[in-house]
């Protein structure tokens, strides 16, 4: 079960929850939940059910053995139904709690029990992939006989009951349903516990935690979404009052049940194309999310974390930008460790690497608040102070940050420090050459000084 442990509390669990529900709706309102090729018929619907329970968890494939059980219960309401499918609509019936158990709470709990089976399958450390694909096998006959067995109890007077679920197993419709779903279930499972997707998982997460979500783009969200669902009722109604004004100019008098027929055939297109168009839009936000990490991923330095030079200069011109200053002065520090080009030529690159990445450490733990860290070139680094300090309190974080430095490791190093304050808005290019002439009086003075101007 380790295998997918990483999806428990990642943004990609709600995001393939969502894309199963819809996926699952889609294949209720089409041919590709229900195929019918004479003699031959193959259902195809629970298969979401199924990839919920192992990919994720048996309340994920409870939620979308709901969603199962809902579409099914909608399907069966519409007047053109066979009389044998009529128990499971509350409607039609007559006997709406039972149908509502039919359909509903008994797909529920066949996404329950097939959720415990893929979690007892996926603890075994050696098998779990044979397990996967057993338990696959047998889901579709665990579905028919949950099924059958409420069929018998709360509609006995039909003479359906779990001998019949048994009595179809090994047809030929049957047991290849089940081989394809087996074949797609292992497929999934072994994509999921990739090295390639628990990557994909860490560069949603490091994106979450960006924040990259204003009020804005929420807004736009919603209106966008809001948008779409108006629209798709808009087209899905039109069409239902152009059949029935069609029907009715070619002197085809539709009865209310056959007007009722009509909408009912439409929702059920409305909602396959609104599940279709959720797929679609939940496919382009992970595609954007993930192109988003990538420009995240180009503005860092791979090896100390902090903002790279084409990350760090951009990020200060914004803050710049839109800083208000009231007279209190800020601070552009840079700062490069002195004699670096020694530690690599004595101790080697893999050292120099080490304390290049200490250094940045330090560097972060000592500026944390309002700051802006960025590794500019090599060993320099530019730290940007955008909240207002007295000289004072800068002189005490610069001290505390040399002496840092000689704890570092097992070979004591220093630096070199240049700062400059600004109280008004300055350009850029003015604050780094400024702090980098600082930086150059503060060498002047000796190892492990600072100059602030």
């Amino acid at each position: 079960m380790k295998s997918l442990s990483y999806l428990k509390n990642s943004p990609l669990r709600l995001y393939f929850l969502l894309g199963l529900i819809a996926i699952e709706f889609l294949m209720s309102f089409s041919f590709l939940g229900y195929v019918h090729i004479e003699p031959i018929s193959i259902t195809f619907a629970y298969i979401p059910v199924l990839l919920a329970g192992c990919i994720l968890d048996p309340l994920a494939s409870t939620i979308v053995g709901t969603a199962f059980g809902l579409s099914s219960m909608w399907k069966a309401s519409a007047d053109y139904v066979a009389a044998g499918d009529r128990i499971f609509s509350p409607i039609l019936s007559g006997s709406p709690l039972s149908s509502f158990a039919l359909s509903v709470i008994s797909r529920a709990l066949f996404g329950l029990l097939i959720g415990l089976m893929y979690t007892l399958a996926k603890k075994s450390p050696k098998h779990n992939n044979i397990l996967i694909v057993i338990v696959s096998l047998f889901g579709r006959s665990i579905h028919s006989v949950i099924v059958y067995c409420f069929m018998g109890v709360l509609f006995p007077e039909v003479g359906f009951g779990v001998a019949t679920a048994l009595s179809g197993m090994f047809t030929p419709g049957n047991t290849l349903t089940s081989i394809v779903s087996a074949a797609i279930v292992l497929f999934a499972f072994c994509v999921m516990k990739s090295s390639f997707f628990k990557q994909v998982n860490q560069h949603f997460l490091a994106v979450e935690n960006m924040r990259v979500f204003t009020k804005k783009t929420v807004t736009v969200t919603l209106l966008t979404v809001i948008l779409t669902l108006v629209s798709a009722c808009a087209i899905a109604f039109y069409f239902v009052y152009r059949m029935s004004y069609v029907l009715d100019v070619n002197g085809y008098d539709l009865t209310e049940t056959a007007q009722y027929d009509i909408l009912h055939i439409q929702t059920q297109f409305l909602f396959g194309i609104l599940s279709l168009i959720f797929l679609v839009a939940l496919i382009l936000f992970m595609a954007n999310r993930h192109t988003t990490y990538v420009r995240y991923e180009a503005t860092f330095d791979s090896l100390t974390g902090v903002l790279n030079r084409n990350g760090f200069f951009p990020l200060c011109e914004r803050i710049l930008s839109y800083e208000e200053f009231n007279g209190e002065p800020m601070y552009f520090v840079i700062t490069d460790i002195d004699d670096f080009k020694h530690i690599n030529d004595s101790y080697g690159h893999p050292k120099g690497d080490e304390v290049l990445y200490k250094f940045a450490y330090m560097l972060q733990k000592t500026f944390s608040e309002k700051s802006v860290i960025g590794r500019i070139g090599g060993d320099e680094f530019a730290v940007m102070l955008y909240e207002p300090l007295t000289l004072e309190e800068l002189e005490n974080l610069l001290n505390d940050f040399l002496e840092s430095l000689k704890c570092i490791g097992s070979h004591s190093i220093s630096c070199s420090i240049g700062a400059v304050a600004f109280r008004e808005k300055l350009d850029l290019n003015t604050l780094y050459e400024l702090s980098d002439e600082c930086l150059y009086k503060a060498k002047s003075n000796g190892k492990g000084q600072y100059y602030i101007k």
